[in-house]
């Protein structure tokens, strides 16, 4: 049985091209497949595969400091995450496809970045 010991989730650092920015919680998918279940009419046959894109998303604080127009204009960004479980994801080249929305109420507002290749690796 693999040992747990340490922490595995809750602390979180991400940095966008080489800049810290805070974020209250942050998400990701790994690049690779997406897999179809091809059917004939004599029954399943396989399967069918398709690339898809990495993403990096999330939330981030709205800082007095920094202005959303920042992250807005990034469109081959690297992006690192840094989480308490020891693993380091990292997309290289990632472009922002959603216009973040900013809450007055939370300080917050949402990004998402996507890109052809998102690695996850142990520190």
């Amino acid at each position: 049985m693999a040992s747990t010991s340490g922490a595995i989730a809750g602390y979180c650092e991400i940095t966008i091209d080489g800049e810290v920015w805070d974020a209250k919680e942050v998400k990701y998918t790994l690049h690779g497949y997406k897999r179809e279940t091809a059917i004939s009419q004599n029954g399943v046959v396989g399967y069918t595969a398709m690339p898809v894109q990495g993403s990096i998303s999330g939330t981030l604080f709205d800082r007095k400091d920094r202005s959303v127009k920042d992250i807005m204009n990034k469109s081959a960004a690297t992006v690192i995450v840094r989480a308490a479980n020891g693993k380091v994801i990292t997309g290289n080249n990632m472009w922002l496809v959603e216009q973040p929305e900013l809450s007055t109420q939370e300080g917050t507002y949402e990004f998402k970045f996507e890109g052809k290749e998102v690695t996850e690796d142990q520190a």
